[in-house]
């Protein structure tokens, strides 16, 4: 008797973790929900969330002449408030955070160069680089090594934190590369804004492609960013109004968004996005925000469990 109460208590505990474990280990929940956490919101690039749960996003505007017009890095409290992060900037592209407090954002790109500016929480501003190109995305490892995606040359740059540069990867299917983000197997994942396909490249440098996510490049306009948790690649299909989850083995599927360009909460099969651009997992509290790169802006959570 003993032994099958201790068994209908085992078969019990695996019950329950299933509810909160998707078959890719993420702990995402079956019925993940989306909320609005702020609306008719500047912010519509890259996101970035801190340690303690506020939210970062870069106001790239509009594209004018050879670059964004936004000028800003708003900033999300964990209570919703928002406020300027940083300003005077030059259309804001990826940004990142290190546990120093340290903010880094892609800036004054002018589809020639752009810098990576370095922001210390006392708010002095140091370019640690400039990149030749479209530098967009951005990704930090452990040592505090910044990495950049760039839209017009096939390369991924490493930037060290005393400004040294370094081409980190070449091949011709990077150039395109906007989101950027460390797997937990050390490799770096790329998703290509304009062919939709997600890239990982080695600690050595070698890329390989993960998955093409079909039929979402519109006009040129496919993965806005890209972010990793546990097994899976999140990705935002700016054109197409939704976000897409691929296994690092390359299975994909819809993950959230009915298609739809408009700002409906609810559940993921439910809610609808305006073109989902930028988007960052929250690793710690299981959720993913993403700014929105239509209507009058707006940011949204996907809460995974």
């Amino acid at each position: 008797m003993k032994k099958i109460i201790k068994s209908c208590k085992l078969f019990a505990l695996l019950s329950a973790s299933v509810l909160f474990v998707s078959c890719y280990g993420d702990g995402v929940d079956r019925e993940p929900e989306v909320e609005t956490i702020v609306s008719d919101f500047a912010g519509n690039d890259a996101v970035t969330v801190d340690k303690r749960g506020n939210v970062y996003v870069s106001e790239y505007g509009q594209f004018e002449n050879t670059g964004g017009n936004g000028t800003r890095v708003l900033k999300i409290s964990r209570q919703g408030e928002v406020s300027d992060f940083i300003t005077d900037l030059s259309g804001p592209l990826g940004n990142a955070i290190d546990f120093q407090g340290n903010f880094y954002v892609s800036n004054d790109n002018n589809t020639q160069r752009g810098d990576i500016l370095k922001v210390s929480p006392d708010g002095t501003k140091t370019v640690l680089a400039t990149i030749d190109g479209w530098p967009t995305g951005l990704t930090l490892d452990h040592q505090n090594n910044v990495y950049a995606s760039n839209f017009l040359t096939p390369t991924v740059h490493k930037i060290t934190p005393e400004g040294e540069v370094t081409v980190f990867a070449s091949d011709p299917r990077l150039a395109g590369g906007v989101g950027i983000d460390f797997d937990r197997r050390g490799n770096l994942v790329v998703g290509n804004f304009a062919t939709a396909d997600i890239l990982s490249i080695t600690p050595d440098g070698e890329v390989s492609l993960i998955a093409n996510i079909p039929n979402i490049v519109i006009n040129g306009f496919g993965i806005g960013y890209i972010t990793v948790l546990g097994n899976s690649v999140f990705a935002t299909g700016i054109a197409v109004n939704k976000i897409f989850r691929v296994t690092l083995d390359g299975e994909v599927e819809e993950f959230a968004g009915t298609g739809n360009a408009a700002v409906v909460d609810g559940p993921v099969e439910e809610a609808s996005f305006n073109g989902p651009n930028g988007i960052t997992a929250d690793k710690y509290n299981k959720a993913l925000y993403v700014s929105e790169f239509g209507g009058t802006g707006a940011v949204r959570k996907i809460s995974l469990r």
